[in-house]
């Protein structure tokens, strides 16, 4: 009498099953040891000013931030941001958003349409017009709002997230370095910190003293 198949064989995967997303803890990490990493500068670091770089040595690009409402209403100047160039063999893209589902919705987007290596959430820029949306900096005072999105953007995509943050948004309260180990769990690869707070650096634009900001 011939064996009967082992019952592993028979399984068969559901559509459900098929589209499980990889779990934080499973997904592919970026090495940035020992590599040199062009921070995403707005306004600067736009394509040809990354291939310059890489030609310098930079190891690792990542895009110019980009609105995530504006990626969703498809404005054409937003979406050319995440343009990649072939020289770019390590890149990303940075976002920008103020709620979990518009972040999530974003994601989903720029995976299905772009080829990049990681996604990287701009929790840190000062910028009145961005802080006033709740994004940015703004989300620093809002922890659970911060961990709604990386939760859900971490949770849309199997790109690694990351994160770039500030100490704090004003000086001596609600500082990062509380919630750093949190933001693994959340599903964060990788936690970028600016050295400066908010607070500070907008008192120094209104001076008009002249802050590094990245």
């Amino acid at each position: 009498m011939e064996p009967e198949p082992e019952a592993a064989a028979n399984i068969e995967f559901s559509e459900n099953d098929r589209s499980l997303k990889t779990h934080p803890r499973e997904k592919k990490l970026i090495d940035f040891r020992e590599k040199l990493y062009l921070a995403p500068l707005t306004t600067v670091g736009n394509l040809p000013f990354r291939r310059v770089c890489k030609g310098l040595g930079a190891d690792i690009t990542c895009g110019e931030m980009a609105m995530c409402t504006n990626l969703l209403q498809g404005q054409a100047s937003e979406w050319a941001l995440l343009r990649r160039h072939s020289s770019e063999d390590l890149f990303g893209v940075q976002i920008c958003g103020a709620y979990p589902d518009t972040v999530a919705r974003t994601v989903e987007l720029i995976e299905q349409e772009c080829t990049v290596d990681f996604i990287d959430i701009n929790m840190g820029c000062p910028i009145d017009i961005v802080v006033n949306k709740g994004a940015g900096s703004a989300l620093l005072t809002k922890p659970m709002r911060m961990k709604g999105i990386v939760q859900a953007a971490s949770g849309t995509v199997d790109i690694p997230i990351t994160i770039k943050v500030r100490t704090a948004y004003f000086e001596g309260k609600n500082r990062i370095d509380s919630l750093i180990a949190d933001m693994g769990n959340w599903g964060a690869s990788t936690v970028t910190i600016w050295s400066i707070t908010t607070a500070t650096l907008q008192q120094a634009c209104r001076l008009g003293i002249c802050v590094p900001v990245c």
